[in-house]
């Protein structure tokens, strides 16, 4: 969105900049947060890395590459033509802070790892409908589920693998008890984000200690 990005600049503009602010500001962004993510795990060091910690990653990368993710970050068209795609983008965008805010609420009690853990993959899980929203050409797949095309994508930009599989939303092709209990986890907050009362962690399952 293009407030997130304008004001992740002015906040990486001095020297010594506010990471509970920048972290702030990326996290509460798709755009920003998959941004982010392409470049952390782009470079080869970090593939092997377990945590996806948007505060962590952030302080890794250091201020400049963060200024130059930021400047070279497209940003959404809010003016006419594209005025009804910023529009369902919004609306998206808001669903995927609800539903990872709900994700963080459900693994409440578990470690802070955790807890950011189910935030990133709550709101990164219809990543794959984003080629439909901004219009995307999508070659070489042939499912047009944006579950499939979230995976294909993720999976390229060398996502970790536990991220990778939730986003897929497969339970049958998890590869792992962590995949399936986060997929289940991240399904109840979906489902949650869209209607119906509040569910505690209690009603999730177990297993949530096994993500990190």
């Amino acid at each position: 969105m293009p407030g997130a990005v304008l004001l992740l600049e002015l906040r990486l503009a001095s020297n010594v900049a506010d990471l509970n602010a920048v972290t702030g500001l990326i996290r509460k962004d798709v755009g920003l947060t998959v941004e982010l993510l392409r470049l952390a795990f782009g470079e080869p060091r970090r593939r092997r890395a377990s945590s996806w910690s948007v505060a962590e990653l952030a302080v890794d990368l250091g201020l400049e590459k963060l200024r130059a993710m930021a400047a070279g970050t497209t940003l959404l068209a809010c003016q006419a033509p594209g005025k009804a795609a910023f529009q369902a983008c919004q609306a998206f965008w808001r669903r995927a802070r609800q539903t990872a805010q709900i994700a963080e609420e459900l693994a409440g009690g578990q470690s802070a790892t955790i807890q950011e853990t189910a935030y990133v993959a709550g709101l990164l899980c219809h990543v794959g409908m984003l080629p439909r929203l901004l219009g995307w050409p999508v070659s070489g797949i042939d499912s047009a589920d944006p579950a499939e095309v979230g995976f294909h994508m993720t999976k390229a930009w060398n996502f970790p693998a536990l991220l990778v599989e939730v986003i897929r939303g497969d339970g049958e092709a998890c590869t792992s008890p962590q995949a399936r209990s986060l997929l289940q986890l991240i399904n109840t907050a979906d489902r949650q984000a869209s209607h119906g009362p509040m569910v505690t962690a209690a009603e999730v399952g177990d297993g949530t200690q096994s993500w990190s």
